[in-house]
C-alpha cells in the first residue's frame, strides 16, 4: 500500500470518529470505534472496519444507522477532508476485539481452574 493512501486511511478514520461524536445522536454508534479504514488506489471506495463493544443485537441497529447515514457521513467527511475524489463510504463490521476479549476471558478461567486443583 502506498504512503499517500496509508494517510488518507488514518486521516479518514480519524475524521469519521470526530464527526460520529460531535454530530450523530444515535445511542447504538457511541460505543463505537473504527478498528480501520482501507481505500481503494482509486479512491473509489472507502472500506470502514468498525467495532461495537456491546451485544450483538445492537450490531444489526448499528449496521443499518450506518448505512443510512453513509451519505452524511461522507458529505460532512467532505468538508473536512481535501480530496479530489471522496471515496464512497461502506461499513464492515469487524469483532476482532470482541474476540480477543472473549478468549481472554477463556485463558484467565483456565488459569484459575489449574490454580484452584
Amino acid at each position: 500500500m502506498s504512503l499517500r493512501i496509508e494517510k488518507i486511511n488514518q486521516e479518514i478514520k480519524r475524521k469519521l470518529m470526530e464527526i460520529i461524536q460531535e454530530e450523530i445522536d444515535d445511542p447504538s454508534l457511541i460505543v463505537m470505534s473504527i478498528v480501520r479504514v482501507d481505500t481503494a488506489r482509486d479512491l473509489s471506495v472507502s472500506r470502514i472496519f468498525y467495532s461495537l463493544f456491546t451485544e450483538k443485537k445492537a450490531g444489526a441497529h448499528a449496521q443499518e444507522a450506518l448505512e443510512k447515514m453513509s451519505g452524511f457521513l461522507r458529505h460532512e467527511l467532505g468538508k473536512r477532508i481535501r480530496l479530489k475524489f471522496l471515496p464512497k463510504l461502506e461499513f464492515i463490521a469487524d469483532d476482532t476485539i470482541a474476540y480477543s476479549v472473549y478468549i481472554h476471558q477463556k485463558i484467565e478461567e483456565v488459569t484459575r481452574d489449574t490454580e484452584t486443583a
